[in-house]
């Protein structure tokens, strides 16, 4: 999996046209610093222009680095946007000039995230005068954002080293991941939805007019012809099968499943590296058992162990929802699609969080255990025979740790977000496909909540808790959030 990184303009906003005063240099010096320590974010900032009046927007040159005027927002406007940043965020490093500030959020509308400085001690000279007034000038900084209904994150009042701050950035980026990653996204679609499952429908148009994305759609049967031309011993088919053999401690499927598997996993990458996909969305029964005699479960946990994410069912929403908990996690975990599918017996607030066998064998709790099994034979006592065309499931629990479950759903123009947290819990129990007990706060809340919502069975959960970053993800994107906690 590659890092996640975002571009991020930094806009500091002064007061005094005639001089930057030496407290406002401070600020902007020790925000910079800050900033610039941040792990998966890019810093673009206006410079000082050499001769301390220069105006130049291909160098992003003012006459203090910073913004002030309504001209230099159109200079740091214009080479933002030549840096082709996703996101800015503004400070008033003094009282700061709401009008400049702003036109820079007006021009490029990208996220914004906004903190203001703290007040310093007052001057001791016979004006006792204050240095800062940070906190003033930000409501009206802040008001001209929200008359302009430009989305904003208010993150505090901090001086710029906090780590309160720091963390409110980390927050902010992944916001920014998510909005950058779904805007323009390319989903492949193979196949039609299952055929009883209505649930699977949503609106191509809706996902044009919300997020700028094209379905990329292909027919099934184009898959497994491209597969079924691969020889079973070619040299990128056997590469396959000995990689998934080398994944798991114990195989009961037949060597028919891993050849047919490895040259399936081959044509729906050649899919995916040829239309330039974010993720995608396949039929995965019946007509696959029919076409190539294999489930293709394992082979959808493999692609999206390598970031070529990949929902079940030809659920499209299903595979927003895991590009946004993927990019909420700049890339370093992936989602596992999952269905909602039954509650504990005996513990209420635990709900089983399953699917088949897809779930990306790096989020196992053990690897060293996974099996690939067949559905007629998930305890492994039997061997199974050739042409099994359930063979091809993974077996496995998920790691524990925090999880964060998030949906998207469309229903007369109007997006909603699921976002709700849990914990996996760990047992001694083996059950079939890839698993986890997870625990929530309030289970008969959720559970209403999925109902009344209009939310499916299927839902991206991922470890790590998101529900701030996809808060404001909401915020931006203009999508109603929500939130079981």
């Amino acid at each position: 999996m590659s890092k996640i990184t975002v571009k991020i303009g930094f806009v500091p906003s002064y007061r005094n046209k005639l001089r930057f005063e030496a407290w406002a240099s401070t600020m902007y010096k020790e925000s910079v610093a800050a900033l610039s320590t941040v792990e998966a974010m890019e810093l673009v900032t206006p410079h000082p222009s050499p001769d301390g009046k220069t105006l130049d927007a291909e160098m992003g040159y003012t006459p203090n680095g910073g913004v002030n005027t309504l001209d230099e927002a159109e200079v740091v406007a214009q080479y933002f946007a030549a840096q082709k940043v996703d996101g800015i965020i503004i400070c008033p490093l003094d009282f700061g000039d709401e009008r400049s500030a702003v036109k820079v959020a007006e021009k490029l509308k990208v996220p914004v995230l906004l903190y203001a400085t703290k007040e310093p001690e007052a001057h001791t000279n016979a004006s006792l005068a204050r240095k800062s007034d940070s906190y003033c000038g930000n409501l009206s900084l802040a008001s001209g954002l929200y008359r302009r209904k430009i989305p904003f994150h208010w993150a505090g009042l901090f001086f710029p080293g906090e780590p309160e701050l720091l963390e409110e950035v980390d927050t902010f980026i992944r916001a920014v991941a998510v909005v950058k990653g779904l805007t323009g996204a390319r989903i492949g679609q193979v196949g039609v939805r299952t055929p009883f499952f209505e649930t699977m429908a949503y609106d191509e148009v809706a996902l044009i007019r919300k997020f700028e994305q094209n379905i990329i759609y292909t027919e099934l049967s184009e898959i497994t012809g491209r597969a079924q031309s691969y020889a079973d011993d070619d040299p990128k088919v056997l590469g396959v099968v000995e990689e998934v053999r080398g994944m798991f401690k114990s195989i009961t499927v037949g060597q028919d499943y891993m050849l047919n598997a490895a040259k399936m996993e081959l044509a729906i990458r050649e899919f995916w590296e040829e239309n330039k996909l974010t993720a995608m969305a396949i039929q995965c029964w019946p007509s696959i058992q029919k076409l190539m005699g294999l489930s293709v479960c394992n082979i959808f946990g493999r692609l999206t162990d390598t970031a070529a994410l990949t929902a079940c069912e030809v659920d499209v929403l299903g595979a927003v929802a895991m590009m946004t908990n993927y990019f909420a996690a700049l890339g370093e975990t992936v989602p596992h699609f999952v269905d909602w599918t039954i509650q504990h017996r005996d513990n209420e607030n635990w709900l089983m969080a399953w699917h088949c066998g897809n779930a990306p064998i790096s989020l196992a709790a053990d690897p060293q255990e996974a099996t690939l099994r067949s559905r007629t034979n998930m305890k492994g006592e039997e061997t199974d025979p050739e042409g099994n065309p359930q063979a091809g499931l993974a077996q496995f629990q998920i790691k524990p740790g925090k999880v964060t479950f998030c949906r998207l759903v469309e229903y007369d123009d109007e997006w909603k977000m699921l976002i709700t947290t849990g914990q996996i819990i760990p047992t001694d129990e083996i059950l079939a496909g890839t698993w986890a007990w997870v625990e929530v706060k309030d289970h008969k809340k959720l559970y209403r909540t999925l109902i009344e919502e209009g939310f499916i069975h299927h839902v991206s959960m991922v470890h790590g808790d998101q529900s701030k970053s996809l808060l404001q993800v909401c915020k931006f994107m203009g999508i109603k959030p929500v939130v079981v906690d």
